[in-house]
């Protein structure tokens, strides 16, 4: 039988193979019909109503109604507000000290749970996963519940921290921290569980090395898993703030329980405007709640350098 080898195949005949291919009708198309359909979703969903809110922020209410441009007196009016000064305070709250706490958390988590070898893994993490299932609606329900002491599985705990009633948890030192807390218990375990996918993904052949050249545990931690899974913390910093930044479901839904203040969050303070027909002004307001948190969140992915792909490959 004749020996077919890429020696007995002349080399003329493999180089119209590889022009063949690569002069097929439409390969060159096909990348774009695929991400068109995305670009057409993105434009409407997210370009469109951002270009038609900057549109809408230079014009001026009349009665419920889009009346003539009058420029920045929407801004000017929207800042010069005291409530919504106070609002975009109480989202940095969250943002400084929260965030961090999450970050820790989820990282600290992580490591001790790829830590372990054994069958706990995999039940662990299904546990933790479980809270990020819920819809926030029904996660801060069940909280506003866990905050009265009278009815409160954490009664004893509450009582012996000074708190008598829910509406103690209101106060501004304590309502950052009761907010806070549902943030964490709803959506660390989601963070864990893509921080613990990332971690399983390094080779084993990797850590076996390390371990052969002494590498202890902390070593492991130190020059080995956090390096490789910074990409996903730098994407959970970014998408925590933005969260925080926009936090009005839970601050809401407790106003009945806490006696949280109407305006408490920057988008609390814009649908209370819109509801009474200011439509251009909180417009406004949420252009600058986004030149707030967009410097930071650039900051924050030119400093580490989230999308330079070249130097993680």
């Amino acid at each position: 039988m004749r020996n077919l080898n890429s020696a007995s195949v002349p080399a003329r005949d493999v180089q119209g193979v590889g022009q063949r291919s690569t002069l097929i009708p439409g390969t060159r198309l096909a990348p774009w019909i695929f991400i068109t359909p995305f670009f057409i979703l993105q434009a409407m969903w997210t370009l469109g109503p951002a270009l038609y809110a900057v549109w809408l922020s230079v014009h001026k209410d009349v009665n419920g109604t889009t009346g003539p441009v009058i420029g920045l007196q929407n801004y000017t009016r929207a800042a010069s507000s005291f409530s919504f000064g106070a609002s975009v305070g109480n989202i940095w709250t969250f943002v400084l000290v929260v965030g961090p706490i999450f970050l820790f958390a989820a990282t600290l988590i992580s490591l001790l749970v790829d830590s372990d070898a054994g069958w706990g893994k995999v039940p662990t993490r299904v546990l933790m996963y479980l809270p990020f299932t819920l819809p926030p609606t029904a996660a801060v329900i069940m909280w506003a519940f866990n905050f009265s002491p009278d009815s409160s599985v954490f009664g004893p705990v509450l009582h012996a921290m000074g708190i008598q009633n829910a509406t103690d948890l209101g106060t501004p030192n304590n309502l950052p921290r009761a907010i806070g807390n549902i943030i964490l218990w709803q959506n660390l375990g989601g963070w864990i569980v893509l921080l613990t996918a990332t971690l399983s993904g390094i080779p084993d052949e990797l850590v076996e090395m390390a371990r052969i050249e002494g590498a202890g545990a902390w070593a492991l931690v130190r020059y080995i898993k956090l390096p490789l899974i910074i990409p996903t913390i730098v994407l959970m910093l970014i998408s925590v703030t933005t969260y925080m930044a926009t936090l009005f479901t839970e601050p809401t839904l407790l106003s009945g329980t806490l006696q949280v203040d109407a305006n408490y969050t920057p988008n609390m303070w814009i649908n209370n405007i819109a509801n009474n027909g200011l439509f251009s002004e909180a417009a406004a307001a949420a252009m600058l709640v986004l030149l707030v948190i967009l410097p930071f969140t650039l900051a924050i992915t030119v400093y580490t350098g989230f999308y330079r792909q070249d130097d993680r490959a």
